[in-house]
């Protein structure tokens, strides 16, 4: 029984054996869809330049916020059931549930409900597509079984439901108060500080305990300041330059393996200043 419950597998991957090198190249590709980094940093541009892509700064912190939740829920139920990937995968670590899967559909889900640009079925729609398509792609290269992009998709569904029902709703688009995001940030924290009993030196859940935690008194203090939209055209651009940089100083601190305090310090200082970023800029600026 543990054998079967260990492999998991129903065919899938033999599937995936017989495709051609051109397709598994293409999906590999895709798979970047639902990469942590590329949707931590395609948000964090959102948040910085304000609605003018559709989506307001505070719905952009909030959606930061979720994907720390997200990230607390992938290695808690990972280290819980610690279940191995398939053989002969390429990434390392325990493969249920699928992290990209989870990731990708509390990132992208989470923008189609809180943006107001375009239909409200659409986004969900294009949403959908792109979660069944990086989803698709962790079997087709052959990091997961299908029952771990299954899962994923369920619990991530499961925790933006609930996620949503207590703050901004699921009925219609709303920007969330500042209450919400701040308690968004907190439920984040919450999640990754479970998930760092679990596994105490992962490094994404150290940089988002410190996240999470500078989240909740950054909104908490600057979050009105912080709701509007009315920096200069110069202010945008530079703030937009210097997004990367407090993501850099992030995978600084991963890649040089500094330890788990100057991970959750990282964290911390790297997700105030971003926060910070729209105001700290303005103010020089304008």
């Amino acid at each position: 029984m543990q054998t079967l419950v260990t492999a998991r597998g129903v065919g899938e991957l033999a599937v995936a054996d017989s495709l051609p090198d051109a397709v598994v190249s293409l999906f590999a590709a895709l798979t970047y869809l639902g990469d942590p980094w590329l949707c931590l940093l395609a948000v964090s541009a959102a948040y910085v330049v304000g609605d003018r892509l559709g989506i307001a700064r505070p719905s952009s912190a909030f959606v930061l916020a979720l994907g720390l939740g997200a990230v607390g829920l992938t290695v808690g139920l990972k280290e819980l059931f610690a279940l191995p990937r398939p053989p002969g995968a390429v990434e390392s670590g325990y493969g249920f549930p699928s992290g990209h899967a989870l990731g990708a559909t509390v990132f992208w889900g989470g923008v189609a409900l809180l943006a107001d640009a375009g239909r409200r079925r659409v986004r969900l729609g294009v949403a959908a597509a792109v979660v069944f398509v990086v989803a698709l792609s962790r079997v087709v290269i052959g990091v997961h079984y299908l029952a771990d992009v299954v899962a994923g998709v369920a619990v991530a569904t499961a925790f933006l439901a609930v996620v949503f029902a207590a703050g901004p709703g699921l009925r219609r688009t709303a920007v969330p108060s500042d209450r919400a995001v701040v308690a968004c940030f907190l439920g984040g924290g919450a999640l990754t500080a479970a998930a760092a009993v679990t596994n105490p030196i992962e490094s994404e859940v150290l940089l988002g305990l410190g996240t999470a935690a500078a989240g909740a008194v950054v909104w908490s203090r600057l979050g009105g300041a912080l709701d509007g939209d009315d920096a200069s055209p110069r202010s945008l651009v530079v703030g937009a330059v210097a997004v990367p940089l407090p993501l850099a100083v992030m995978v600084a601190v991963v890649e040089l393996s500094l330890g788990s305090v100057a991970l959750v310090t990282a964290g911390a200082g790297g997700g105030a200043a971003l926060l910070s970023l729209p105001a700290a800029v303005s103010s020089l600026l304008d």
